[in-house]
């Protein structure tokens, strides 16, 4: 979102890997969730996401980002289903 985009993402895929394979280009900086860039709102899905790391955790609180809806998408691999996701920068 709000791009409107998707692709269909084998299990174990960041969820960086999985916007770019949809087509939509996907901010990041470190790739190796330490920077906070890449943060980006989950809107529906969250279950469908690997659990957060103590790592992905603590650059989220850096950034104030609520970890039930916020996540990195350099350090988060989509496990199943349906994910969307909408990028606020």
């Amino acid at each position: 979102m709000p791009a409107g985009k998707s692709a269909e993402v084998a299990p174990g895929t960041l969820l960086l890997d999985a916007g770019e394979e949809a087509g939509v280009e996907m901010e990041a900086g470190c790739f190796n969730c330490s920077c906070g860039t890449c943060a980006v709102a989950v809107d529906s899905g969250m279950e469908n996401l690997e659990p957060p790391s103590d790592e992905e955790l603590n650059v989220l609180d850096q950034w104030n980002k609520d970890p039930d809806k916020y996540r990195l998408t350099c350090c988060v691999k989509v496990l199943k289903g349906e994910v969307v996701i909408r990028m606020e920068h």
